[in-house]
């Protein structure tokens, strides 16, 4: 079972150890292990594409695309970390399987903490960022926007 380094007190470097140290050394496990620990049981996560209100649908979720987004590409910095709340922002980059499009996608999270456990996270990005590349695809995705 995986634990914390004792010198990792607060939700937001729990939160950093993962992504900077677990992730890039591809301990998945781990990483999973880690955000059990650190999300409530009925942790409320919402993403713009995925929608839970408990902790193992969540889990279940980033052990699928966890693994997808540790390359040398992904970035991570902790905004703020207090007892109450902590922001993050994240960058990925996501090669798409059998293609050579490779998709940028920023993000930004805030997480509401109560009792050293993350009750709710929201999870800001667009996943349709780097759709433009896409020849046709992408010209018809602009001009849709465009017609509002």
């Amino acid at each position: 079972m995986f634990q914390f380094p004792s010198h990792i007190q607060t939700v937001g470097k729990k939160v950093e150890y993962l992504s900077q140290v677990l992730m890039p050394a591809k301990r998945f496990d781990d990483y999973i292990d880690g955000m059990r620990d650190v999300m409530s049981e009925s942790v409320h996560y919402i993403d713009p594409v995925h929608e839970y209100r408990d902790r193992e649908s969540a889990l279940v979720m980033l052990r699928k695309y966890v693994p997808r987004s540790a390359n040398d590409d992904f970035e991570f910095a902790l905004i703020s970390d207090t007892p109450t709340e902590v922001i993050w922002r994240w960058r990925i980059s996501l090669k798409i399987r059998f293609t050579w499009f490779k998709f940028v996608i920023h993000g930004l999270v805030h997480a509401r903490v109560v009792d050293g456990k993350v009750v709710y996270q929201r999870e800001y990005y667009d996943p349709m960022e780097s759709i433009g590349m896409i020849p046709i695809v992408g010209r018809l995705y602009k001009l849709v926007l465009q017609l509002g």
